[in-house]
């Protein structure tokens, strides 16, 4: 999202920026884009009067803050081919807006320009900042966290952990969903780009033994939760936490808490927030290395380089 500034501990983004469009060529898209939603009764016509906007770039992807006559958005797109990702986010954040626990980026539409072979996604534009309430950051977390599946562990269909697509398929074991739906893929993504990640044997035994008979409530999470996927934003007294950039299922609670502490450990107080609703499983502390190993060997498959070498010394440290 724009108008973040992220933390320094934060996860680096090895992408090449594609080129920005001409103004008068992201003028006509962007209208578009927005008369889309507005077909669909999701946004009033005054919207597609455009007053300004800005060009951001992230990698391939090409985001904009716009200000309508209507109000600010924000609007992400990149290749058609893209449009499963777009969707999966729409999906997620609505979830997560249905629980009325913790504000998120509101989608209002995703589609397709296909003369122009864009996907592309419509968000409520919020500005935001780094730091604010975070003692009630960890306690709307835990709320929405109390939402749960009667189906198991999975989500309603494939959503993507950056790049990467996950294997949401409905589980009622919650042991063989992360082995065989999380880390027995993404050690296979590996090997196939000729990554072998040494200790897979043991990585996969280990979690094996550590969630043997582990069987947590199905939870509504985030999925990609680090510092660069929440903000606050600051028009009140008190900062409001807002999230953003999902990547949900159902399930184990800790993996979201062991997300943020991963990439620079969130505030003290956000823990604190949490644990004032939902006290941890004596048993967080170990697994909590394994639940980060699954970022880990997805950011060597993305990203390559150190994160290779830190998933190694991961899977040694399991416990």
């Amino acid at each position: 999202m724009p108008e973040v500034s992220t933390m320094s501990s934060v996860r680096p983004l090895h992408k090449q920026s594609a080129p920005q469009w001409q103004e008068a060529h992201a003028s006509d898209l962007i209208r578009q884009m927005l008369s889309d939603a507005v077909q669909g009764g999701l946004l009033f016509p005054s919207s597609v009067k455009l007053l300004s906007f800005s060009q951001h770039q992230d990698g391939n992807q090409r985001q904009f803050s716009v200000q309508t006559e209507a109000g600010a958005f924000f609007i992400k797109c990149q290749g058609r081919e893209y449009a499963t990702h777009f969707e999966a986010e729409q999906a997620c954040l609505l979830k997560m807006m249905a629980t009325q626990t913790i504000a998120v980026c509101a989608p209002l539409a995703s589609g397709v320009i296909a003369d122009a072979d864009l996907s592309y996604i419509v968000l409520q534009h919020i500005p935001l900042a780094v730091h604010g309430d975070w003692f009630s950051a960890g306690q709307q977390l835990a709320q929405m966290h109390n939402h749960t599946s009667e189906q198991g562990y999975g989500f309603d269909m494939t959503t993507y952990c950056g790049e990467t697509p996950q294997d949401n398929r409905w589980n009622d074991n919650w042991a063989d969903f992360y082995l065989t739906q999380r880390l027995e893929p993404m050690f296979n993504r590996l090997q196939q780009t000729g990554v072998r990640i040494r200790g897979m044997s043991r990585a996969l035994s280990k979690a094996s033994d550590m969630l043997n008979g582990h069987q947590p409530a199905p939870s509504l999470l985030h999925g990609d939760l680090w510092s660069g996927n929440i903000g606050f934003n600051p028009d009140r007294q008190i900062s409001y936490p807002v999230l953003y950039d999902p990547s949900s299922s159902y399930g184990d609670i800790e993996t979201d808490l062991a997300m943020t502490e991963l990439f620079g450990r969130f505030p003290q107080k956000f823990y604190q927030g949490y644990q004032s609703l939902t006290e941890l499983d004596a048993g967080y502390e170990r697994r909590r290395p394994l639940y980060q190993l699954y970022h880990l060997l997805n950011h060597a498959f993305l990203f390559g380089g150190a994160y290779i070498d830190q998933s190694e010394s991961q899977i040694q440290d399991l416990d």
